[in-house]
């Protein structure tokens, strides 16, 4: 038996030590906000097509992080996605005691903070499609990648 994580409703106020949640529920018609690239990346954006989750519970095994900018996914179909990520521990990995999992409601996307680890933007409702915003330094580093030595287990809500 792995080590289960709960899911929370994401919040700006929840998720602000990893990033920035990407909607505007407020009464005003524009909301910026930061991307962070880095002085010498370059903006991407492309869309990944993601499939919906294989079932619950999610089994996190491995976890990525971008030392260089920030990440964005914005999802183009309505549905919740999932949402897991971590510190860095004094080591750089993820500090598992400090991991959380958010359920997005539809029409919500997500931008993790440089150095943030997270698991992969993952579907729940149904395959999606989501575009992806991110500095590129061309020096191969730009996403790194790490298994976790003890994969928890997060079980979704009904």
């Amino acid at each position: 038996m792995y080590r289960q994580l709960d899911v929370e409703p994401i919040s700006a106020e929840e998720f602000a030590a990893f990033g920035e949640v990407l909607e505007n529920k407020t009464t005003v018609r524009r909301r910026d906000f930061s991307l962070q690239f880095g002085a010498d990346n370059g903006p991407r954006l492309w869309v990944n097509r993601i499939p919906k989750v294989g079932g619950s519970p999610v089994r996190v095994d491995e976890m990525e992080s971008h030392p260089y900018s920030a990440q964005t996914f914005v999802p183009m179909q309505q549905g919740r996605c999932l949402v897991v990520v971590a510190p860095p521990d004094g080591n750089g990995r993820p500090d598992l005691a400090g991991m959380r999992a958010f359920l997005t409601e539809g029409g919500q996307g997500v931008t993790y903070r440089p150095h943030v680890w997270h698991y992969t933007f993952s579907s729940v409702d149904g395959p999606n499609e989501v575009v992806v915003i991110m500095g590129y330094s061309g020096r191969g580093d730009d996403t790194v990648v790490v298994r976790l030595d003890e994969p928890v287990d997060v079980p979704l809500p009904a």
